[in-house]
């Protein structure tokens, strides 16, 4: 009886996992449609004379996010259905990667935007800082072969790679629901996208740490 509960079990947390994890792969492909595919656009119009002059560190922060986001999803199906192999290694690795490249990307940016945005100047670089702490740390984990801590410390990392998504889709809410304005919605986002969603996943590890003891 117990065998066939903890199976039971086991089946309804790999279909919830698929369930999270395909909504997560909707969102991303929404955005990469409508907000990341128009800068394939590589001229002055569809950049914006605010954007056009520091392309050189949005478009290595785009690329490096799209792969981030895109392979860290494969990444995170693989880790929590225990389908760990080659090719888990393989894609850790261009998960890192694109990782590095973002955020230097993201620090450019933040370091070049204009001194009166200096709270949205600071949500970025902050960002930038906490996408690389956290991924640097599931890559510490990993290689001390601490799975457990590796499993967690990518689902926080992976939580901040989809800063992307959840910016876009606040903010345009904020816009539409006339909450705030363009400008204050996106300093308010620039902070929130990445701090709310790893207040709120905190807790849920740390509730399947204790429901495992």
């Amino acid at each position: 009886m117990n065998t066939t509960a903890a199976q039971t079990a086991r089946q309804q947390s790999t279909t919830l996992t698929l369930a999270i994890l395909g909504a997560l792969g909707l969102l991303a492909l929404w955005f990469i449609a409508t907000r990341a595919l128009p800068y394939a656009n590589y001229s002055p119009a569809a950049y914006s004379d605010y954007l056009w002059p520091r392309r050189w560190g949005l478009i290595p922060h785009i690329l490096g996010g799209l792969v981030a986001l895109t392979t860290g999803l494969v990444q995170l199906w693989l880790g929590l259905t225990n389908r760990v192999a080659v090719l888990h290694r393989t894609l850790g690795k261009v998960y890192v990667s694109a990782i590095l490249v973002g955020s230097a990307g993201g620090y450019y940016l933040s370091l070049t935007i204009p001194s009166q945005d200096v709270a949205y100047a600071a949500g970025l670089f902050m960002l930038s800082t906490v996408w690389l702490i956290t991924t640097s740390m599931a890559v510490l984990s990993i290689r001390r072969r601490n799975l457990i801590q590796h499993r967690e410390w990518m689902v926080r990392s992976y939580t901040v790679t989809f800063a992307f998504v959840t910016f876009r889709i606040f903010a345009d809410a904020l816009g539409r629901w006339k909450l705030a304005s363009v400008d204050d919605a996106g300093t308010l986002m620039a902070w929130a996208c990445w701090a709310v969603p790893l207040a709120l996943v905190e807790p849920l590890i740390q509730w399947r740490k204790i429901r495992a003891r």
